[in-house]
């Protein structure tokens, strides 16, 4: 009898922490979609100079605000090697 009490007792406890887990991770992605919609709506704000002054186009915006943004001109790989040692 004791052995069935522990272990719904394990049962239970899981349920509980998996729960718990669940709505940590619910809050954390609401607040990343919040933070993006944020950021989204306020670089769509800026003036397409402003922008250029930044160095993003227009359409770097959605991937910017998800923050998979991919800037390869900033990239180590695409440095010029027949400038190393010079610069």
């Amino acid at each position: 009898m004791t052995h069935y009490v522990l272990t719904a007792s394990h049962w239970l406890q899981d349920a509980v922490i998996g729960l718990g887990d669940f709505f940590s991770d619910w809050r954390k992605a609401r607040a990343r979609k919040a933070m993006a919609r944020r950021t989204y709506k306020e670089l769509n704000q800026l003036t397409d100079y402003e922008l250029r002054d930044l160095g993003i186009g227009r359409s770097d915006i959605p991937s910017i605000a998800l923050g998979n943004f991919d800037d390869r001109r900033m990239s180590k790989t695409t440095t010029n090697k027949n400038l190393k040692g010079w610069v």
